[in-house]
């Protein structure tokens, strides 16, 4: 049975995940922040976590030594205030933006990557607002510089810390979802971003070609840096 560890499950994408996998067979661990009914309903085995304190993801990890999956996804990530600009922003608000959106995932996943079984993979859900290459306007500057700056930081991860081991690393964007983030005008629901991003996640882990480090959408399609 494929086994997955996924950090920020309580509701939107994180519990869609924890949902399909299950459905697949898949035996999950799924993180809360505070408790979830939603997520305690899917039978996976919940633990609490706070991905801002370190200390609640190793407590984490200790509980789980011993314990490999074939992935572990970091999903966390806030939009701060919508109206902010780089010329309105407080130093507080920026401050907690990139915490969050950039700098906790990448601790956490030094944290558990020694969960990660040799041949799995590791996700970081991120966004097609982090790719500077492909940014043709201003909307939502700074969510997308948090999200620029979890890509850069996931590069520096796949050489630094995965370094000669068998690990896929994946950089995600989920798409434009229907979610309390994404909004009821999104693109598309929560069930088909998760049915992309299960296949993505699954084929990282059969495929020797979906091996190193991928920046794709939840259909496979790559994403320019």
């Amino acid at each position: 049975m494929p086994s997955a560890l996924i950090i920020g499950a309580s509701r939107g994408i994180g519990l869609g995940l924890t949902q399909e996998f299950i459905s697949r067979g898949w035996d999950v661990v799924a993180t809360q922040r505070s408790a979830s009914l939603a997520l305690a309903a899917t039978g996976a085995q919940v633990a609490t976590v706070d991905i801002d304190d370190a200390d609640t993801v190793s407590a984490l990890a200790t509980s789980l030594a011993g314990k490999n999956f074939d992935h572990v996804l970091i999903n966390a990530g806030i939009t701060g205030g919508r109206a902010d600009t780089a010329s309105t922003v407080s130093r507080d608000a920026m401050a907690q933006l990139f915490w969050t959106n950039a700098i906790a995932p990448i601790r956490a996943g030094r944290i558990l990557l020694p969960l990660v079984k040799d041949g799995g993979s590791i996700g970081f859900m991120s966004s097609i607002l982090g790719s500077v290459g492909g940014r043709q306007n201003a909307w939502a500057e700074l969510y997308s510089a948090s999200k620029a700056a979890l890509n850069s930081l996931t590069r520096g991860f796949a050489v630094q810390d995965i370094g000669s081991r068998d690990v896929a690393v994946l950089t995600l964007h989920p798409g434009w979802v229907k979610t309390d983030m994404g909004g009821p005008d999104a693109d598309i629901d929560v069930a088909t971003s998760v049915k992309g991003l299960a296949g993505v996640i699954t084929d990282s882990i059969a495929s020797a070609r979906a091996r190193g480090q991928r920046y794709v959408d939840y259909s496979g399609a790559a994403i320019t840096w």
